[in-house]
């Protein structure tokens, strides 16, 4: 009889609700610079590199479907070159949240809590993160499976709300206005950039009911993902046009605070996005530190990761107040981005590679 108790939708609750974070508000902006008007398409484009990596890893971890990546993978590589890379993984995803948390306070402190210092908004989070973190995978998934359908539907309610408002001349040309080889290119690794979440399967493979179907898990979820962003980017640059989507850094933010619904009836949509918003952070935040927490515990060979959160809980801190400024802030989390696209795409690659290597030995044998 099979006990496990983690369900194929639920494994795409929590890679959805990891993936859609901070870079909801800001994207728009990126995407527009990359695709002028073609930034849905750039957008869309994304997709193919962030399933490459997701495909490896979903492969890897579907051969071993009782173990994590961060058990199996020392005897596929090697112990040595195995913590070597979870040693990275630990510092990626915990400066991941620290630069998150950082750009979490800039966007609470010149929207929301003004006279607030942002040290204190951001270790307000990170406290809530690390007690939330000292529960084991399947109460994780569960936290993450309550909070979706509180991100989801209003965020879909206000992109349907906007699609009202948008000018179609604003997304035309489809493929852009002089969109140069180059800027496809680095729109493409910057969208591809955000999908990086679909690695915290790796968590739960050995806990699934189904564990062959992680592709089908991550695949739904990237589909679902990546739809959202490109309706978001269809209503950011259909409103404003993509000129004007560059000067505005927070562009989703100013699309919701620009539509209304019912003749007055409900006017402060900023106000509700601004709400789900933080429910988003959290569940990225939550994510991103659980993983970094879970993986230092492998590599340091403890039995729990409830005293590793405390640990890292200092230097999430400190990297989160590293930047001087918003756009130090912004340049830090982009090179940081590429950094995790390349690593997380890398790692599952050489593993996948190794096992499949060994398999064909093993067969031939």
């Amino acid at each position: 009889m099979n006990n496990r108790p983690i369900t194929t939708m639920q494994a795409v609750a929590v890679i959805v609700s990891t993936i859609i974070g901070i870079g909801i508000l800001t994207f728009p902006r990126f995407m527009a610079e990359a695709g002028d008007s073609g930034a849905p398409m750039v957008t869309a484009s994304g997709i193919f590199i962030a399933f490459i990596g997701f495909w490896f890893t979903a492969s890897v971890c579907r051969k071993f479907p009782n173990e994590t990546l961060f058990i199996f993978s020392r005897r596929l590589v090697g112990a040595g070159l195995a913590d070597f890379l979870t040693g990275l993984i630990v510092v990626f995803f915990a400066f991941s949240s620290g630069i998150t948390m950082r750009q979490f306070g800039e966007v609470c402190v010149s929207v929301i809590f003004k006279k607030t210092p942002i040290e204190a908004v951001i270790l307000l989070m990170l406290l809530l993160g690390c007690l939330s973190i000292r529960r084991n995978i399947v109460k994780f998934t569960y936290i993450h499976a309550f909070y979706l359908p509180l991100i989801l539907l209003p965020v879909l309610i206000i992109i349907l709300v906007s699609l009202k408002e948008i000018d179609v001349l604003n997304l035309l040309p489809v493929t852009g206005n002089q969109l140069t080889p180059r800027k496809f290119t680095t729109g493409m690794l910057t969208s591809a950039s955000l999908y990086q979440g679909t690695f915290i399967l790796t968590l739960l493979v050995p806990f699934m009911k189904k564990p062959q179907k992680v592709m089908k898990a991550g695949a739904s979820a990237l589909l679902l993902i990546v739809s959202i962003y490109v309706l978001i980017v269809i209503v950011s640059v259909g409103m404003f046009g993509a000129q004007e989507t560059l000067l505005l850094f927070y562009p989703t933010l100013e699309t919701a605070r620009s539509i209304s619904l019912g003749a007055g009836l409900l006017e402060r949509f900023d106000a509700i996005f601004i709400i789900v918003w933080v429910i988003s952070i959290f569940t990225t935040i939550f994510s991103n530190f659980y993983m970094a927490a879970y993986a230092f515990k492998e590599l340091a060979r403890f039995q729990d990761h409830r005293l590793v959160a405390s640990f890292l809980l200092p230097f999430i801190f400190g990297s989160s107040l590293l930047p001087d400024n918003v756009f130090q802030t912004y340049d830090i989390a982009s090179a940081t981005a590429m950094f995790g696209l390349i690593l997380l795409t890398f790692y599952p690659f050489l593993l996948w590679l190794t096992a499949t290597i060994r398999e064909k030995r093993g067969r031939s044998a």
